[in-house]
């Protein structure tokens, strides 16, 4: 009888940050109503939006930026890399600042960087890293949580742990998108416990309330 095979994917595909920038949603527990909602991005305005479409619960987060001053000094030619605590300045795309080095003013470009404390895609106590809501894919096996952003990653889960044999992409060497997967989870005495599970969240349905007192399977 043939083995279940399985073609693992490049990269941390199913991080959290990399299935918000591909546009795709998080799936979490609204916190009015503990039905489905979600999480997305808008990248025109710069915010993460939570929404429920059951109570209509909808909440904006927005994306933390520091503003830098970035060039080198037209009189002494040495770099400089100034933070702007403006609100005013950060708004232009260039602004006049001394040189720190010889105090020269000079005209130079804004740039806007992320702040290190958005640069998380870890998903910790089973709650997301912008608003910490509970993932709605959640349970536990032993204690250790088993969960999944959305149904594309829960059906990518279910794919994985179910074959007999896991094959890498046949090029390259970047990690692939299993590299995350904690190892209790891949392990293959696990395996049918771990299926039950996942099979159990691919049933969950997204009504209103539903398992608002989370009743988890918990091997």
């Amino acid at each position: 009888m043939e083995q279940k095979r399985f073609k693992d994917e490049y990269g941390y595909k199913y991080d959290f940050a990399a299935v918000i920038r591909r546009g795709e949603q998080v799936a979490v527990h609204c916190p009015r109503c503990q039905g489905q909602a979600f999480i997305s991005r808008s990248k025109e305005d710069c915010y993460y939006v939570v929404r429920c479409s059951h109570c209509y619960y909808t909440f904006q987060q927005p994306e933390s930026y520091k503003f830098y001053a970035r060039g080198v000094c037209s009189h002494c030619e040495r770099y400089f890399n100034i933070e702007i605590h403006d609100d005013r300045t950060v708004t232009h795309k260039n602004t006049n600042i001394h040189c720190p080095h010889c105090e020269t003013r000079n005209q130079v470009p804004v740039h806007r960087m992320q702040s290190r404390e958005w640069h998380t895609d870890v998903i910790q106590n089973g709650k997301d890293p912008i608003f910490q809501l509970q993932l709605y894919f959640l349970d536990y096996y032993r204690g250790k949580p088993v969960w999944a952003l959305n149904r594309i990653h829960l059906n990518y889960l279910l794919s994985y742990i179910s074959a007999e044999l896991r094959e890498k992409p046949t090029s390259g060497m970047m990690r692939t998108a299993s590299h995350s997967i904690p190892k209790y989870i891949k392990d293959a005495k696990n395996r049918q416990a771990i299926l039950k599970i996942l099979q159990k969240l691919q049933h969950k349905q997204a009504s209103k309330g539903e398992h608002s007192k989370h009743e988890y399977t918990n091997f």
